[in-house]
C-alpha cells in the first residue's frame, strides 16, 4: 500500500511539471547510524517533505550517507557527499552539521539537533546565522541541571552519576561543566565516559559500571541510537537510566527531559523548502524547540526499586506503563 501511493505521488508529480521543468532538486542527507535506524528518526522530515510537493524521484533526489554508528567516519562521508555537488545537505544531529560545515562553505546546510550552534561554529549568531549553515537547535545552555533536579527528586540518596556522550560532541564537554560544580557542592561524584562507535560505546559502559555509577546521563546521538543496547548493559543492575529524548524512556529508561525530536526533524523540512525556493540559509534564524517533554517509566522505576510520587506522575507529560 505504501509503495503504491509513492507511486502515485511521482505520477502525479510527473503530470503537474510544465515542459521545460527543472530536474529533480538534490538533497544530500548526512546521518549517523544505520539507514535502519535513520529510517525511523527521519520519517517525519520525509513526510513533511512530501507535504510540502517535494516527490522523491520526481522533484526532489536524496542522496543518503549513513555512519553506521561509526561517528569518526562522519567527516570522510561529509566530503565525499560533497564531492558528489548536491543543492542542499540535511545533516540533522551536531557532529553531522559541524563535519558537513568542514567540508563545504558553499553548499547550503540544514540541521536540526544540537546545543549552542554558535559555539561549535555552525552560525555566526542564532538571528543572523551568516553563513551557509541554518536550522533548529534542541537546546542553548546544557538540560543536565534540570535533569540532575529530577533525579534528586525521584532518587534523592543518589550519590554516583554517570555521564555518557560522544567525545566528538561538544555537548559532553558542555553537560560535563554544567554538572561538575552541581554535583561538588552536594558532595557527589561525576564519572564521564564517551565513546565515537559501538565497541567504544560498550566499553564506556562497562567503565561506568566498574565505578559504581547509580545513574547514567546521556545527551548524545550516539547514545540515542543505541539506547536499546544501553539498557541491555545496564540491565539487572539498578543503574537508572536519564535521556534526553523520551525514546530513551520507551526503550526502558528511567525518565527523559527535552526538545520532541520528532517535530525538530519535521520543521527542519520547513527550513529545506525555504532554502530551495531561494532563501539564503545565512538569512534564516536558528529556531528553537517549541516542544518539551518530560516522560516517566513506570515499569523502569519498579526495577529499580522507586516508588514514583503521585506529584511526579502529574507533572510528567508521558508516563510509560
Amino acid at each position: 500500500m505504501i509503495l503504491q501511493r509513492r507511486a502515485t505521488l511521482v505520477a502525479m508529480a510527473a503530470v503537474c511539471l510544465p515542459a521545460g521543468a527543472q530536474p529533480p532538486r538534490r538533497i544530500g542527507v548526512l546521518a549517523p547510524s544505520t539507514a535502519a535506524r535513520e529510517a525511523v528518526t527521519l520519517k517525519p522530515f520525509f513526510d513533511q517533505m512530501t507535504q510540502l510537493g517535494w516527490i522523491e524521484d520526481a522533484t526532489v533526489r536524496y542522496d543518503r550517507s549513513y555512519a553506521d554508528d561509526q561517528y569518526h567516519e562522519l567527516p570522510r562521508l561529509a566530503r565525499e557527499l560533497v564531492a558528489r555537488r548536491p543543492d542542499l545537505i540535511f545533516a540533522p544531529p551536531a557532529p553531522a552539521a559541524v563535519a558537513a560545515k568542514a567540508a563545504t562553505s558553499a553548499i547550503a546546510i540544514v540541521f536540526a539537533t544540537g546545543t549552542d550552534p554558535v559555539g561549535t561554529g555552525l552560525v555566526k549568531s542564532m538571528a543572523r546565522p551568516g553563513g551557509n549553515a541554518t536550522g533548529l537547535c534542541s537546546v542553548i545552555d546544557s538540560l543536565a541541571p534540570k535533569a540532575l533536579e529530577l533525579l534528586l527528586q525521584i532518587t534523592p540518596g543518589v550519590r554516583r552519576i554517570g555521564l555518557l556522550g560522544d567525545r566528538d560532541d561538544p555537548r559532553l564537554q558542555q553537560d560535563r561543566d554544567a554538572l561538575a560544580p552541581l554535583l561538588a557542592a552536594r558532595g557527589m561524584q561525576l564519572v564521564v565516559g564517551g565513546a565515537t562507535h559501538p565497541k567504544a560505546f560498550d566499553d564506556a559502559v562497562a567503565m561506568l559500571l566498574r565505578e559504581r555509577v547509580e545513574a547514567v546521563m546521556t545527551n548524545s546521538s550516539l547514545s540515542f541510537n543505541l539506547r536499546q543496547r544501553l539498557i541491555e548493559l545496564l540491565r539487572g543492575r539498578r543503574v537508572a537510566v536519564i535521556g534526553h529524548r523520551s525514546e530513551m524512556v520507551d526503550a526502558g529508561g528511567l525518565f527523559s527531559y527535552g526538545a520532541v525530536l520528532g517535530d525538530q526533524i519535521r520543521r527542519a523540512a520547513l527550513v529545506v523548502d525555504k532554502i530551495l525556493r531561494g532563501a539564503r540559509p545565512a538569512d534564516i534564524p536558528v529556531e528553537q524547540p517549541m516542544l518539551f517533554e518530560f516522560a516517566l517509566n513506570r515499569k523502569a522505576a519498579q526495577a529499580l526499586g522507586i516508588t514514583l510520587s503521585q506529584q511526579l506522575l502529574l507533572r510528567a507529560d508521558r508516563v510509560v506503563e
